[in-house]
């Protein structure tokens, strides 16, 4: 009897929906901007994605960067000796304490200019805390989980 009535039940009880907040959306829209601002913007753009106080950091690679400069310095190097594809797979936001965080999975593409015949894959997860308001929103630490790396 309640199997027959579950369709009935689904028909009439509907699946509601909640729009996210327009700082959810502001971050979303954040790390969806990433992977273009990263592989083809300038440092400038680059260095609006981020807060003055950023962190920056890849364990795998020993990466550490503390602050807006230290981070652009490092995209500008990166950008001078390799070439990237950044692309995201999949991102999910939820709240941690009193903040607004995201995991993000990512696939990169990295070519260096010193060896163009090698492309290395790299896959892996950005965990993001942002700094937000009604009106922006900004990482305030990124930390890069390298899940995996393979040379083509």
């Amino acid at each position: 009897m309640y199997r027959r009535m579950l369709p009935l039940l689904l028909l009439l009880g509907g699946c509601a929906s909640q729009q996210p907040s327009d700082s959810v959306q502001l971050c979303q829209t954040l790390v969806y901007a990433y992977p273009e601002i990263r592989d083809n913007r300038s440092a400038e753009q680059y260095a609006d994605l981020f807060t003055d106080n950023a962190r920056f950091s890849v364990d795998k690679l020993n990466i550490e960067l503390d602050g807006k400069a230290q981070i652009v310095a490092r995209f500008n190097k990166a950008r001078k000796n390799t070439t990237t594809v950044h692309m995201m797979t999949s991102t999910r936001q939820y709240r941690q304490n009193t903040t607004l965080a995201a995991e993000s999975h990512f696939i990169l593409l990295l070519k260096s200019k010193a060896q163009p015949d090698t492309t290395k894959i790299i896959n892996g997860r950005y965990l993001d805390t942002f700094d937000y308001d009604e009106t922006q929103c900004r990482f305030s630490n990124r930390t890069v989980l390298i899940d995996r790396m393979d040379v083509l």
